[in-house]
Parts: C-alpha cells; structure tokens; sequence
C-alpha cells in the first residue's frame, strides 16, 4: 500500500505538470466512460492508474506519454521512479555517477599520452605538452575535389574564424550526427584524443555524461563478431562486469524511450567513430526503413554501427565521425547534421609548434621554414611540423645548408633514420628501404595504403618480425591496430601517405640506375641506358590520368633527378658511370606538357619546376607583368599558367584578388577563374566583363569554399548577365556575403532575379545596386522578399536608381516587417518630401531594426 501511494503521488506530480492539450490528450488513452473520463481531474487520472496497474503504473503512463510525444515528461517520470524504488536498490543516478567516474579513468589512461609520428608508447609524451591547438571550421563542401590532398591544402586559405575542440557540437539546430573531415595526417585523431581527454579531465563538455571512442581500424578486427551495445563498449573501454551490467541497463532504458533526442534526454551520450576512411565493415546506410532493434541483444558489428548512425538504435545518443573527405559521401546526407573541418595548423599555430621545438637562438631555423612556401604549406600537417622538426633539429648547430625543397627535406629524413639506425648497430637498413620502396611503389599504383605481412614477404622482407626492430622500418612503418589478444592477420601502414609516394618515386630511379629498367611502363634495354626523360615522360602521363593521386609522387620523382638530391642518398641512389642526364631536358617535357594542359591542371607541374629549382617561367610572368603585356591576345597557354600558379601561391592574391591589375578583361577572368575561387575576396570592376562571365561566375558560386565577396561593379553585365549570375547565387552551396554591382546596366528584371535569391536560405549579407536604373517597379520586386523571415540581407546600397515616393511606401513596409536589415543607402534618388514621410511610417515601428541611413 506505502508503494501505491508513492506511485500515486509521483504520478499526480507528473500530471500536474502536464498542460491543459496534453492532459486531454492523455485522458484519450484512459479507458474510461466518456462522462467519467470528461469529467475526471489530475488526481481522478493518478488513482485509476495505480488501481489498474499497481506497480506497473509508471511504466503504462511513461507509454501514455510517449504516445501523445511528450518525451520530456516521460524520460523525467523513468528517473523518478527509479529513484523513488525501494532504498536496497541502486538509484540510477547514483550507477550513473559511478560508472562515469570508472569511465573517465580509464579514458584518461588511454588518452594521457600522445604519438608523434610513429612513437613506441613507452616514449610517447603527455598529450598536452605535444597538443598545439588546431584550426578547425564549420561546414565543408559537398565532395571532395579530385587533386591530390597536399595540392588542395597548398591551394587553400584559412582566414575563416576557427572554433575550439570543446565547440565543434554547439549549434542553434538539433543535432544528433556530426561529421568532421580533414585530410591524412591533419590532426583529426590528435582532435579526439584531445576531446576525450579533457572531458575525462572534467574540464569541458561537463554536460556530457558518457563518451564512448570506437576507433574504426580497431572495429575491423572484428568484423565477424557478435556483439550488444554494451558489450562492445565493454571489449574497447575495459570496464569492470558489474559496471557494464549497470550500462546494459541504462541503455536499455534509453532505448525504451523511443524517438527521443539528444537535447531532451536526460542522459547524454557521445559515440565517437574515428576513421570512416579506414572501415572495411559493410555499413548499409542505403536503407531508410526505420527497425526496432533490441539494445541488449547481440548483432554483427557492421549491423550494430548501422542502425547506430541512422538512429535505429538510442535514437537520443550523439554520434562523432572522423573520415578523410573521399569517405564523407559514404554517409548519406539526411544521416548528417552538421560538418566540421580540421584544416590542421593555422599559419601562427605552426609558428607555435616549431617554437616548441627550437629553442630561440635557433630562430633562424624557423625563418627558413617560412621562406619555403612549399615547405611552409605542407607544415598545415602537423606530421609534416614533426618530419620536418626532425629533419632540422641539428641542422642548424652543424652549419649545413638548410633543406629548400620538399624532396630535400625527405631525402634527409630518411637518411636520418638510416644513419640512427648504423648507430644502433642494426643489420641491413638499406635493404629495409629497397624493400619498403618496392613494396610503396607497387601499391602506389594500385592505390593501396594497407599492407599484410604477405605484402612485405612479396617485397623482400623475408622476416617482417626481425624488420620490425630496425629503426629505419618502424620510423616509417607502423603497424594497425595496436593488436589485443587476437592473433589474425597484421596490417601495416607508411606513417604518412607522403612517405609512400617518396619511397614509390625513389624506388623508380633506384629500378633505373641499377637495373636499368623504366618500372612505370618501358620495357628493359639492355644495349643502352635508359632515359631519365623517358621516365619522365611516362610519370608525367601517369599523373595526368590519375586524378591527382600521383601528384606527390611526380614531385618527388623529379626531385630526386637533381644531382645534389642522388649524392645525398651516397650508394642507395648511385647512377651508373655511363648515365648522363640534363635537367633542361625534363624541364623543357614539362613546359610542353604545360602548354597542352588547362592552367588550373599545371599548378602541380610548376610545383614539379620548383623541385627542379627552375624559375624559367616565373621569370617570364614576371617580365609579363611589368610589361602589361597580359592585355594582348597572343599570350602564351604557359605564361598563362604561369601567372595562374604565381597568383594561388600568394597570399595577398588568396586574401584579395584585383583582377584590373593583371588582365582586366573577360579573357583574363576566364583564365584565372581558379584564383577567383580559391581568393576570400575577387574585385573584378571596369573589366569588360558580360554574360558569359557570370555564366562562368555562377559554376564557381556554387562550388567555392572561401569567396565570401565578389565585386562585380562598372561592368554592363546587364540583365541577361545578373539572371545568370543569381543561378550560382541561390545554390545551397554558395558562401558569398558581399556582393557589388554598382553601375551594371540593370533594371526590374534583375530585381526580380535577386528577390528570388533572397527568399532562398542564402548567405548574402550586404548587396549594392547602386546607378541602376531599377526605378519603383524593380525595388517594390525586391522589397516583396526583403521582408520574408528568410532574408539575412543586413546592408543595401540603392544610391542613384531613379527611385520615388512608392520605393519609400514599399521600403516603410519592409523596415516595420522583422526584417534583418541594418544600413540603407537611398541618397541620390528624387524622394522628395513625401517620400520621406511615407519611410518614416516604417522607421517609426518598433519592429525596426534599421541603425544607418542615407
């Protein structure tokens, strides 16, 4: 009886809280007669509860409520109810604080310390002594582009506001599953490490009750296992028996809840899964069917993560993927939420890690860095920060020239390795690295970063165990996962993808000098040597049809053909008496296969040039330059390029393009269109430019990832040209927020366009139309969708447009609207008296939110 009348006060406490629709509702669902059920109060309701169901009455009503959606309710009745259950039981919170507490040390354990590179665990070092924070952004583009990782990152800014690990989650909208993407070696797996660890710490996301890290290359391994939820938690975290009895319970619990939402329960889960890229599980994500599945039985782990990331299981916990951009489409869009980026180190973040490294009078180390633009850059991986800490560390205090190129600073990290190695005493490096070379180069080609032990058999590693103590092996080997008690197959990986195409390319001139034979498609000549140029030749084609996948490879490759790079490597790399090779020979291959190409396809062929140390091209844009003689018709497709390659590469051109001091005309635009969508700013005024530029504009509006202005003014693009125009502007994709067209020839018509933007969810914020001969009809267009709630247009500038008193009455309209605009620009226009007075009506309005006006 004492149970009953507990059971009917709490159910009367969560009546009461019910509002007057959804206690109508409830009653529906009571199996009363309709007067008594008409007439029946809260505490009617609570008594026929508990004398229908007697201690099953707070589950019937957890169902109730459930039914008419109000989760909130009932996830707080399930808490109170458990904690009001008989004082020899458990209360949920009570189990709940304990296995956090055992949660977060063990998490702490695993997480305390970090690798750099490839770190054995006894010398990894506290995570925060090694942890440099990472510039990490919101949102990415839709698919990932087909060069080579190394290319986009050179090629791309990072001025964007970066926010901090603890943040990624924070958003205005609910959300469930998000999506963090970055490049090899960026930083994505040193991101979650240094998440958990600080949640472990207590430090941030306090909010968060259980986090749970599920690596991918760990899941693997078990791929033909069965498992509950919480056993698989249990196989990852270690935790003790009676701990994950309490967990088998809690997420049971949660499942019961049904459709509930991370925001509104109660209990706040986080499943990371770091490496989509990585997975070999078949995760059917294709099927929409919504299945109930039964948290405490045991499922394949493929079907497990499954119906975890498309919300068929604990529909209430969050879900965090870590993947490489190729692998993002894997996970349908409608199963994501939102999307971060790690870009890995800001320019000043780099500066930070290498001041780690070196102490101040080694400040000259840092300088050289900087000066290598294509060492600076790659400097965004923070493994490339420590390849190149590595490489440098020493270089300084014996007064040996700094490395310059890309290939002389992996040239000199394998020989430092390899001399580490003589040190030690290890048997056969260098035939460690021939192996490894032939091995890198084979899969290369296949596109295969994951080896198994037959794989290293196959490339002359007779005994991949006694391998595995020399230091040149486990320096850029490593061996995934980190094993546990199952003894299967073994999988290895270079340290770096970057690694493998170095090894790949020094394996094709190692095939070259000592067998005399062309490995990328020659077959062997054994009357004469083989032509360095002919190698070349066929990388070049190789690397044109490989969607960028080879391009790293190219570099090196080209790279390792300079003279200074073959005596560094000694006999590793030793050519034959009889070889003779001139770099203008590879050059001038080059140069040809430039003026086949587009210019955006040539940026990595000018990066091959720098390898070779050739300025022969920059030289000539330069004298270009100074001659204005990019205004002419018969400029060369190269120099073209050139200039393409000159412009990416600096960062005043990537932080604002002026076309006008280049070439302004549209030829010049359409040729350097690539550098209007990597810039965050392209001023393309008095440029000649008309339709078929914005027809060009609108493809890069709707795929660029930094332009956020676009000065478009003193152009006759007219009508026809803004109708395109806006094509590009409405995309989804599309980040502009500034947008000029002051004296572009339009009228009514172009107002139209942009009123059919503005009503679409787009990111423009300030808009200038100013000496255009829109007159009223054209604005009343505009001001009908300036005053929907979807309209984020903050700044309008209608200076000169032949506007009267009706643009004033529709524009008074607008300002008493909600609408988000801040600053007006109506000067030049005849208005007159009554024009005014018809626009002070609206800026009279509480509703305004108007703060400048001319």
């Amino acid at each position: 009886m004492a149970q009953d009348a507990e059971s009917k006060e709490l159910l009367l406490e969560t009546l009461e809280d019910l509002g007057q629709e959804d206690f109508k509702k409830f009653k529906f669902y009571i199996d009363l007669a309709q007067s008594k059920k008409e007439n029946a109060d809260r505490t009617d309701i609570a008594e026929v509860l508990v004398n229908r169901y007697s201690k099953n009455a707070v589950a019937e009503t957890i169902k109730i409520l459930e039914k008419i959606n109000n989760y909130e309710l009932a996830q707080k009745l399930q808490i109170k109810g458990v904690n009001r259950a008989p004082s020899d039981s458990i209360s949920l919170e009570v189990q709940m604080g304990k296995f956090k507490r055992e949660l977060q040390e063990n998490l702490r354990a695993m997480y305390c310390k970090a690798p750099e590179g490839n770190t054995e665990r006894s010398r990894q070092e506290a995570l925060e002594s090694v942890y440099i924070k990472l510039h990490i952004s919101r949102g990415v583009a839709g698919h990932p582009d087909k060069q080579h990782e190394v290319l986009q990152m050179e090629m791309r800014g990072q001025d964007e506001e970066s926010i901090d690990p603890c943040d990624i989650f924070k958003s205005e909208m609910p959300l469930r599953t998000m999506v963090t993407v970055g490049f090899a070696g960026i930083g994505k797996t040193f991101l979650v490490r240094k998440f958990v660890l600080d949640w472990a710490n207590g430090t941030t996301n306090t909010d968060v009750d259980f986090i749970f890290p599920l690596p991918f290359r760990e899941l693997n391994l078990e791929e033909e296992k069965r498992f509950s939820l919480a056993e698989l938690i249990q196989h990852f975290m270690c935790h003790s028996k009676a701990a994950i009895e309490m967990l088998k319970d809690i997420l049971g619990r949660l499942q019961d809840l049904g459709k509930r939402t991370y925001q509104s329960s109660s209990v706040k889960i986080l499943f990371v899964l770091d490496g989509l890229y990585e997975c070999r599980l078949k995760l059917d994500l294709s099927d929409e069917r919504k299945e109930r599945l039964d948290v405490t039985q045991a499922y394949p782990v493929e079907v497990l993560l499954a119906h975890l990331i498309k919300g068929n299981l604990l529909p209430c916990a969050r879900l965090w993927i870590t993947t490489r951009p190729q692998a993002a489409p894997d996970i349908p869009p409608r199963l994501v939420d939102g999307r971060t980026e790690v870009k890995g180190f800001s320019r000043s973040q780099r500066l930070d890690y290498f001041r780690k490294k070196f102490p101040k009078d080694e400040e000259d180390v840092i300088k050289h860095i900087q000066k290598s633009r294509s060492i600076f850059i790659m400097c965004h991986m923070p493994i490339f920060c420590w390849l190149t800490a590595t490489v440098l560390r020493d270089y300084w205090k014996h007064g040996k020239k700094l490395p310059e190129t890309l290939t002389e600073i992996y040239t000199e990290f394998l020989l430092y390795h390899l001399g580490r190695s003589e040190e030690r005493g290890d048997q056969k490096p260098t035939e460690y690295v021939k192996a490894l070379a032939k091995m890198a180069f084979r899969h290369l080609m296949k596109k295969q970063q994951i080896f198994y032990e037959s794989d290293l058999r196959e490339s002359g590693l007779d005994d991949p165990q006694v391998a595995k103590h020399s230091g040149v092996f486990t320096e850029v080997f490593e061996e995934v996962p980190p094993l546990k008690k199952y003894q299967r197959g073994k999988m290895f990986q270079f340290i770096h993808l970057s690694i493998q195409e170095y090894l790949a390319a020094l394996y094709v001139m190692m095939s070259l000098f000592q067998d005399n034979r062309n490995v990328l498609g020659e077959l062997p000549m054994h009357c004469e040597q083989t032509s360095l140029v002919r190698v070349h030749q066929a990388a070049v084609l190789k690397a044109s049809e490989s969607e960028g996948n080879l391009d790293l490879f190219l570099r090196f490759l080209v790279g390792l053909s300079l003279q200074c790079n073959q005596e560094l490597m000694g006999e590793l790399l030793k050519a034959p008496k009889n070889f003779s090779h001139s770099n203008a020979e590879t050059v001038r291959l080059i140069e040809q296969q430039i003026d086949k190409n587009s210019p955006e396809e040539n940026i990595n062929l000018f990066y091959c040039l720098k390898e070779l140390k050739d300025e022969s091209l920059l030289k000539q844009i330069q004298k270009y330059l100074k001659e204005l003689r990019f205004h002419d018709d018969n400029v060369p497709p190269a120099i073209w390029s050139a200039l393409l390659f000159f412009l990416r590469a600096s960062d005043e051109a990537m932080s604002c393009f002026e076309l006008w001091k280049y070439a302004p005309s549209e030829k010049g635009l359409l040729m350097l269109l690539p550098v209007v969508k990597a810039s965050r700013k392209s001023v393309l005024h008095h440029c000649e430019l008309s339709k078929k530029s914005c027809e060009a504009l609108a493809s890069v509006l709707s795929s660029s990832r930094t332009l956020s202005h676009l000065d478009l003014s003193f152009n006759d693009l007219r009508d026809d040209g803004l109708e395109a125009l806006a094509v590009g502007l409405a995309k989804p994709q599309c980040t502009l927020q500034v947008l000029g067209l002051e004296s572009c020839n339009l009228s009514k018509k172009s107002c139209k366009a942009l009123a059919s933007v503005l009503s679409s969810p787009c990111s423009l914020r300030e808009l200038d139309l100013s000496h255009n001969d829109l007159r009223d009809d054209g604005l009343e267009a505009l001001a009908a969708r300036l005053a929907k709630p979807q309209c984020t247009l903050q700044v309008l500038g209608l200076q000169c447009c032949n506007l009267s008193k009706k643009s004033c009455e529709a524009l008074a309209s607008v300002l008493s609207s909600s609408c988000s605009l801040r600053e007006l620009d109506l000067s030049l226009n005849d208005l007159y008296d009554d024009g005014l007075e018809a626009l002070a009506t609206g800026l009279a309005k509480p509703q305004c939110t108007l703060q400048g006006l001319k």
